[in-house]
């Protein structure tokens, strides 16, 4: 039987937590979810030793001890040197870094990194707060007597993106993602890339920008290249 929550529904499961933290707070958050998750007990990082992680929730202060620092110590069984953080996103959110971890063993059984279906989730996520970022946007720049938005070639675009968008999560959702190793999931992973690019030439100028939708999408894109080697690596 499955467990009700206080107000008598359903909990929600962690691949759905993480798309709506993806798709209402941002990449860092949905981060931050999947790192405190039961599942890794060390950084999730691949073979290779690179990894994307959230630095510090700008909601809190700043902490010297907090685990999730790229430069700070690191929870029970990680990695026992500092990991090197070789970028900085800032982004919607709070900023996300690329990491180097040092690289582990032959056998080491920390390389790993987080549950594919969850990192669709996460990045389904991304791609609906980008859409729904592209609706506000084309929505408040003029065109004659009307929006960008209200052209027909901007809403057909709109609505194929959203579609592609509703079957990708009706795909999920059907758990046909759920056990399978990451390095048989690129085609979905490059489903979710082909949406997200085709509504930043939407954004036009602004789809470009390192802060904005730019910077949430190639981090996007940056979480499958990363973490999608850790499977055909092994």
């Amino acid at each position: 039987m499955t467990p009700l929550t206080a107000s008598g529904t359903p909990p929600a499961s962690p691949g759905l937590r993480v798309r709506d933290l993806a798709r209402t707070r941002g990449t860092a958050p949905a981060l931050r979810e999947l790192l405190g998750a039961p599942v890794p007990q060390a950084l999730p990082h691949a073979p290779h030793g690179f990894a994307l992680l959230p630095l510090n929730d700008p909601e809190r202060p700043e902490d010297p001890e907090d685990p999730e620092r790229p430069d700070g110590p690191k929870r029970a069984g990680a990695p026992e040197h500092p990991v090197e953080a070789l970028r900085t996103y800032p982004l919607p959110g709070g900023p996300v870094a690329l990491v180097r971890v040092p690289r582990p063993a032959p056998g080491d059984c920390r390389a790993q990194s987080f549950d594919p279906s969850a990192l669709l989730w996460l990045r389904l996520g991304l791609a609906e707060g980008l859409l729904h970022s592209c609706v506000g946007h084309l929505g408040d720049r003029p065109s004659g007597d009307s929006t960008v938005l209200l052209q027909p070639l901007v809403k057909a675009q709109l609505a194929e993106a959203a579609a592609e968008q509703a079957e990708f999560a009706a795909w999920l959702g059907g758990g046909l993602a759920d056990g399978v190793p990451a390095s048989r999931l690129r085609r979905p992973h490059d489903r979710l890339t082909r949406n997200g690019r085709a509504l930043l030439r939407l954004f036009g100028a602004h789809g470009f920008m390192a802060e904005g939708p730019g910077g949430v999408a190639h981090v996007s894109e940056l979480l499958a290249d990363v973490h999608q080697d850790v499977e055909g690596a092994r």
